[in-house]
């Protein structure tokens, strides 16, 4: 869960305009709290020690990680500029990755104290919150008709690259339509179990810190092959291929996108990549 919410609130900075990457990153720790306290409900005594942690958690992430996020963000730029094939776009993927190791390790992690004073009200909170947010996924990719649902891959695919390259001309607007059009792999209820199935695993994972009582070097050890085996790889053969296939399948429709893009447009995506480096840099030198 935590691993998510630091990917969901690192692609909300990335979403943003320069001056408001700065804002929102200043206040990352006190979104980070609320959406976690969403889904547990500290009681009074953990919500303190939550919210110090965090804040200290921040200052390392800013001091150590945005220094690397900059650095990743200048190596892409340059390879913008020129025609990609769909492996080319797939090592853009793995530089970003990368980049983000350090990160999504739970060794530095926060709150490692937290799963073992978790209460079972606090867990079934849990598991309440991925009950409802599955229904929310279930409905939209689900329970859509095929025009319904080609329509929302369409919208959510161009808002993306509109973001990178700014607005796209119809034709380019066409060339995504056909990308998309082709066969694709992905199976809704294949990935909707999958997801399921890494919520029970964390929830089981929680389980068994709190039960033993681990201590916190001991319950990031647990964390950390939870992270291997459920988030960073599937361990089922079958999964790992199908993960592979879906990232292939978005490796091809980004580069084929890209190559209808004209100079200028793969100018104004160097531009954006260069202005949020420097924004990283920026916030890192705020480091206390």
């Amino acid at each position: 869960m935590l691993k998510r919410t630091v990917l969901i609130l690192l692609a909300a900075l990335l979403l943003q305009a320069c001056s408001a990457v700065r804002l929102a990153y200043n206040n990352a720790d006190s979104l980070l709290y609320w959406r976690l306290d969403n889904y547990l409900d500290f009681s009074s005594e953990q919500a303190p020690r939550v919210r110090a942690e965090l804040r200290q958690y921040q200052q390392w992430h800013r001091r150590e990680q945005l220094p690397r996020y900059a650095e990743t963000l200048r190596r892409i730029a340059p390879q913008l500029q020129g025609p990609l094939a769909p492996e080319q776009a797939c090592a853009l993927t793995e530089q970003i990755r990368q980049g983000l190791e350090a990160t999504l390790d739970p060794a530095h992690w926060p709150l490692a104290w937290l799963p073992a004073e978790l209460s079972e009200g606090q867990l079934q909170q849990l598991e309440r919150k991925q009950a409802r947010s599955n229904e929310e996924w279930r409905h939209k990719w689900m329970d859509a008709g095929a025009a319904e649902l080609a329509q929302q891959r369409f919208d959510a695919a161009l808002s993306r690259i509109e973001w990178l390259y700014g607005g796209l001309s119809s034709a380019q607007q066409g060339v995504l339509h056909a990308a998309l059009a082709t066969a694709s792999v992905f199976d809704a209820a294949r990935s909707l179990a999958e997801r399921q199935r890494r919520q029970q695993q964390l929830v089981l994972a929680l389980r068994q810190i709190r039960a033993e009582r681990l201590a916190p070097e001991a319950a990031r050890a647990r964390l950390r092959v939870y992270m291997q085996q459920q988030l960073l790889g599937s361990p089922e053969p079958a999964e790992q291929r199908y993960q592979e296939a879906l990232l292939a399948e978005g490796c091809a429709v980004f580069a084929r996108v890209h190559n209808a893009t004209t100079p200028a447009q793969r100018a104004k995506a160097q531009r954006s990549l260069l202005g949020w480096a420097e924004d990283f840099r920026a916030l890192a030198a705020q480091a206390n």
